[in-house]
């Protein structure tokens, strides 16, 4: 039985002729400035970062083409998908690929970590309260008070992890804020680690 993260029918979709050129689009957004022109090749990421850690930033850059809009009709893959081929999907399926829909990557501060069950989240970007997250693997792993880089969905009544997660250094942490102070060019106390 397909669990709620099963995403194979949304895979397999893309590479119809009027999606697979829009995946490119976002796939060479995001890898693009490290293959250069041609200079790698993505499969050779692998052999420098290791076959998991590429196969974690292919699933961010994929979760990310979910939320475009693109030029013409239809505009959204998720949204296609779903009209044409959703009745083959359990409830839970059709809930994430939503949920991935409107989906925002953000900066999460880990705390109160119960391995194998649930951690609470902290928006370091967009601000609130912790929010409690459903979470099995990613628990077994994560500490209090890790930064990580995620989406986290709201699917029939709890939060969850999506499946593209980066974990930050407190380095890497404070670079993205630094960068961020350059853009926006003013200090939001919300925002400090």
């Amino acid at each position: 039985m397909p669990t709620s993260h099963d995403l194979n029918g949304l895979m397999k979709f893309v590479s119809r002729d009027e999606w697979s050129e829009c995946f490119a689009e976002v796939f060479d957004d995001h890898f693009g400035p490290i293959l250069g022109d041609g200079d790698m090749e993505f499969e050779e990421l692998a052999e420098v970062l290791g076959e998991d850690r590429v196969m974690n930033l292919w699933g961010c850059a994929f979760e990310d083409f979910l939320t475009q809009d693109f030029e013409g009709e239809p505009s959204n893959i998720v949204d296609e998908y779903l009209k044409r081929r959703g009745w083959k999907e359990n409830a839970q399926t059709r809930a994430y690929m939503g949920a991935l829909r409107t989906s925002v990557m953000s900066l999460y501060e880990v705390s109160d970590v119960v391995p194998g069950q649930s951690f609470m989240a902290r928006d370091l970007l967009r601000g609130g309260e912790p929010i409690a997250v459903k979470e099995g693997t990613a628990t077994k792993t994560l500490k209090q008070w890790d930064k990580i880089a995620a989406r986290i969905v709201p699917v029939l009544g709890k939060n969850i992890l999506t499946g593209g997660v980066l974990p930050f250094t407190r380095e890497a942490t404070q670079s993205l804020f630094d960068a961020l102070l350059d853009v926006f060019g003013k200090k939001q106390e919300s925002c400090r680690p």
